[in-house]
């Protein structure tokens, strides 16, 4: 009987306390071990371990950042598909948890971020100047949030009109 790899053991360990911290992805973990040092083949043999047990799902991560990072921040897909690029997961696994949003829900998100920061009723009495300049103010805010610009138009035209 053979006794473990004990850098093997180490890299696993070291990955566990990543993973106690918050969810990772499958890239992020691959990142952390190879900063510590690890060689490629002992890095994969601990992924492989970890997907085996089902604590390292890219597919699972993407569904459940999106679930949160959306509704918390009330960020759009551009944004939410940025975070998950960055952090190593997969374009198709990034796709189809993005599936799950739909444009009316992205709408109500976009709507839920200007009513936190402006008050319609103030920019509906706005000189028409201003009201233009807040407008351009307002696009940017949502395109920095990650929105699409028919999310964006579509936002602004319910948050400006004036409800009955």
């Amino acid at each position: 009987m053979s006794l473990p790899d004990p850098s093997l053991e180490a890299a696993y360990q070291i990955a566990l306390r990543y993973l106690g911290h918050a969810p990772r992805s499958r890239a992020q973990i691959e990142r952390r071990l190879t900063r510590g040092g690890f060689a490629p083949d002992i890095i994969a043999q601990v992924i492989d371990r970890l997907q085996s047990r089902g604590w390292v799902d890219d597919a699972q991560f993407a569904r459940d950042w999106i679930d949160d990072r959306a509704d918390r921040k009330r960020y759009g897909r551009r944004r939410l598909a940025q975070e998950l690029r960055c952090r190593g997961v997969p374009a198709e696994q990034i796709e189809a948890a993005l599936e799950r949003l739909s444009p009316e829900a992205e709408i109500a998100r976009a709507l839920a971020a200007l009513r936190a920061r402006w008050e319609p009723q103030v920019l509906l009495q706005a000189d028409p100047m201003s009201l233009r300049t807040e407008k351009q103010r307002i696009a940017r805010f949502l395109q920095h949030r990650g929105f699409e610009s028919d999310i964006i138009t579509e936002a602004l035209r319910q948050f400006l009109t004036p409800e009955e």
